[in-house]
């Protein structure tokens, strides 16, 4: 049931972007190449975007345990 929730909020989906693009970049620079820009700017969105959702999520869930009480 959890998995469900998961998928159903993308929190799934909003991590395996950022590792999918970072490891890209990675395997790119591994292999002696050069990342795309618009692959580096993409991972930097991924990574801000998925940061961003989990700081407001701690955000709401400290401010609903302080209604609660």
């Amino acid at each position: 049931m959890k998995f469900l929730d998961l998928l159903e909020r993308s929190v799934i989906v909003q991590s395996l972007l950022p590792l999918l693009f970072g490891g890209t970049c990675c395997t790119l620079w591994v292999c002696g190449y050069e990342a795309p820009e618009a692959l580096l700017h993409l991972t930097w969105a991924g990574v801000a975007f998925w940061m961003g959702t989990k700081v407001q999520h701690s955000v709401d869930t400290r401010r609903q345990s302080r209604y609660d009480h």
